[in-house]
């Protein structure tokens, strides 16, 4: 099992951002991502910050309603206190931070679904899969590799097309692309709904994810 570091979660950001074509930069240790997309302001990333710099970073983290701080920890109950005292109110507490060593995994593209068509986009140490069924989007996700490490993201299978296997098969044909990159193990943030699928595929817990805003 990975040793969850700073460097981890900064390869992780640096991966995460890279496939939703986000800017980053850095607070003090700390990364952070400017969603464009989603709030037009940054979210911040910290792994265990001690209490002066939970303090610095709420800080900045109220200078604006729309801004996100994201804490990845062990120590929960703790961070939800911390919170509290510094004006932040909890957006989702139900995200795993998780990793996977590559070691015995399948190099090759998995056999394709009966009844759907497949589509695997490989770009420079990218990859997008997408599997429709008669034109419609079924299930899809990407994975970036960063240095030995491959980011999986957005891995996601319509409601009406669960529980066929599009999930396994999308994160093994994710896993394919990423070994032609030599990557070593990968990361995931998974919710609550994708946790059983990345177990039962052999991922392993390495912390909690805690997301934040502002409390107005």
């Amino acid at each position: 099992m990975r040793v969850l570091n700073d460097d981890l979660l900064e390869t992780w950001v640096t991966g995460w951002a890279q496939s939703r074509g986000y800017q980053t930069r850095r607070e003090g240790r700390f990364p952070s991502a400017f969603l464009h997309d989603r709030t037009n302001d940054w979210e911040y990333f910290a792994l265990e910050p001690s209490h002066d710099e939970f303090a610095a970073l709420a800080s900045s983290a109220r200078k604006s309603p729309e801004r996100l701080f994201t804490i990845v920890t062990s120590r929960t109950n703790e961070i939800h206190g911390a919170a509290l005292v510094h004006g932040l109110s909890v957006r989702s507490a139900d995200e795993v931070f998780m990793s996977l060593e590559m070691a015995g995994q399948d190099i090759e593209d998995p056999v394709p679904l009966d009844g759907f068509e497949t589509e695997t986009v490989r770009g420079a140490k990218t990859g997008i899969v997408m599997v429709t069924s008669d034109g419609e989007p079924a299930a899809r996700g990407s994975v970036s590799v960063v240095n030995d490490l491959a980011v999986y993201d957005r891995i996601i299978t319509e409601p009406r097309f669960r529980r066929r296997g599009l999930g396994t098969y999308v994160m093994r044909a994710l896993t394919a692309v990423a070994l032609e990159h030599d990557a070593e193990a990968g990361l995931l943030v998974a919710t609550a709904d994708g946790l059983e699928l990345y177990r039962y595929l052999g991922w392993e817990n390495l912390a909690s994810v805690v997301m934040f805003e502002p409390r107005l």
